[in-house]
């Protein structure tokens, strides 16, 4: 049991879309939220890579149900975060659970929970905040777009 004072980022967001939408979103259509994607995710054991230029994070995918789930493992990195040193693979092995829960044929609840990711990294504060404006800014406008 994971001690309570050290959680695992989670995020929830809700979105005026359907789960269809919201599913392709955090399947291939990451680049046109989060970053560039080097090759389409179709199943599970799929491995693609999320990169801006020089930092990338690599993915398996190790659960896949269209438009309801679907879940990457880390799997290798290059994480570069200015100020921060020693942060490179920080995110290997760390699992991004990603959860649509349909609330209406118009309206989702789209759940990220990183596991692994916690106050433990000394990225935390970093990535945490990054995810909230990419999750709550970019990907709800998105879908919402």
């Amino acid at each position: 049991m994971k001690p309570l004072d050290n959680p695992d980022y989670s995020r929830a967001l809700i979105a005026r879309t359907n789960s269809e939408t919201a599913f392709k979103a955090i399947s291939n259509g990451l680049p046109d939220w989060w970053g560039k994607m080097d090759t389409s995710v179709e199943a599970v054991n799929d491995i693609f890579t999320v990169s801006w230029g020089e930092p990338w994070y690599q993915f398996q995918v190790t659960e896949y149900y269209p438009n309801e789930r679907i879940t990457w493992k880390c799997i290798d990195a290059n994480q570069i975060i200015k100020h921060l040193e020693d942060v490179e693979k920080e995110w290997v092995g760390t699992i991004l659970y990603w959860r649509i829960n349909e609330l209406s044929s118009e309206e989702v609840e789209i759940r990220l929970t990183h596991q692994g990711l916690n106050s433990s990294l000394e990225c935390y504060a970093f990535c945490s905040s990054t995810w909230d404006k990419f999750l709550m800014n970019r990907l709800k406008t998105y879908l919402e777009g």
